[in-house]
């Protein structure tokens, strides 16, 4: 979450943070916003984690109009939510309310760059009120973008400067690396893709692009596939956006 007047900084963070955390396997969350929001949705692209991008209008309206394409990628391979009917315009009050949305979804919320007005405090406070963990990323003392995450630092925010700050704290399990092993015995029913990515699972651990590549497939195809065999408990997210076989 972050400014919409994000600063140059505020843009590399967000893409940085979403990049890491998307590609650890930790789906990244926004609103779908110009600057930070933008920028962090971009980012989780072609990730294993992905993205979810929460609107303030109907699922069917271009808003921001610069962001088609990117609506457009997101609606293809990803999530698309909004809880207004279809054709409803973006109104100024519909985004606090969506706040609320982002904040249940998420295991936390990290604010990138705020104002001391900005919608990504009531997002902040949201899921403080639902017991979810609050980071901030320091900023420039001289900049009016980064008064709101101070301030959420001074009342007691985590301090975030890296994903790894994000991924201890929320999912200790994450990037915890498993000694390769034998290719579990298959008692589900897989797609010949998802066979074909485990059978090189149990070799090495791997990427989402690496199999995309090493298997000729589409992304889109390969984080299906990581996702059967995940729900099959056959594969595990492991350091550095890597999967290997998992252990049942």
């Amino acid at each position: 979450m972050g400014s919409r007047d994000a600063s140059r900084y505020g843009r590399d963070v967000a893409w940085r943070l979403a990049r890491e955390i998307a590609g650890a396997g930790v789906t990244v969350v926004s609103g779908f916003a110009r600057g930070v929001d933008a920028a962090a949705h971009e980012a989780a692209l072609e990730t294993p984690g992905g993205t979810i991008a929460v609107l303030g209008c109907g699922v069917d309206v271009d808003y921001p109009r610069e962001h088609r394409r990117l609506k457009e990628r997101v609606a293809a391979d990803h999530l698309l939510i909004s809880e207004y009917a279809p054709g409803t315009e973006p109104r100024p009050q519909n985004f606090p309310v969506r706040n609320r949305i982002i904040a249940g979804l998420s295991a936390g919320v990290v604010v990138v760059e705020a104002s001391r007005r900005s919608g990504s405090l009531i997002t902040a406070r949201l899921a403080a009120d639902f017991g979810r963990d609050v980071f901030a990323v320091p900023g420039s003392i001289f900049s009016p973008t980064s008064e709101g995450a101070h301030a959420l630092l001074r009342d007691g925010a985590i301090l975030c400067r890296s994903a790894e700050d994000v991924l201890a704290e929320l999912f200790p399990s994450v990037g915890q690396p498993r000694p390769p092993g034998p290719l579990p015995a298959v008692a589900v029913e897989l797609s010949p893709e998802a066979r074909r990515m485990l059978e090189l699972l149990a070799r090495e651990e791997l990427s989402a692009e690496e199999l995309a590549g090493a298997l000729d497939l589409p992304a889109a195809t390969v984080l299906a596939g990581l996702f059967e065999l995940e729900a099959a408990g056959l594969a595990v997210a492991v350091e550095g956006g890597r999967y290997g076989v998992g252990r049942r």
